[in-house]
């Protein structure tokens, strides 16, 4: 009797290995692992391709190449940032660009 238990406990292990066995496949890896993307190390292509065939990414301003600032006043406020001082406002317009009344 102790003899058939232990076959009995044998075929049942076999069998729920075997069973088991068939849910670690890539099955549910490739489930879960549902993207965009062609292949896991494809990365942005999809936000690069996107933007690629955006019509026109640039505002129309960009297509100025004329600065409208001088050599002299760029090297001043170059001097300023080099040392780290400010010019005192004059009184004409408040910080956020509207002028006092």
């Amino acid at each position: 009797m102790e003899r058939n238990s232990a076959w009995l406990l044998i075929a049942i292990s076999t069998l729920v290995a075997w069973l088991a066995s068939g849910c670690t496949g890539d099955q549910l890896y490739e489930y879960r692992a549902h993207t965009d993307k062609v292949t896991e190390g494809a990365g942005n292509a999809s936000a690069a391709n996107r933007a690629i065939h955006t019509v026109d990414p640039w505002p129309a301003s960009s297509e100025k190449t004329e600065m409208s600032m001088d050599g002299k006043r760029a090297m001043v406020a170059v001097r300023r940032y080099e040392t780290s001082t400010s010019v005192k406002p004059n009184g004409e317009a408040s910080s956020n660009g509207a002028s006092k009344n």
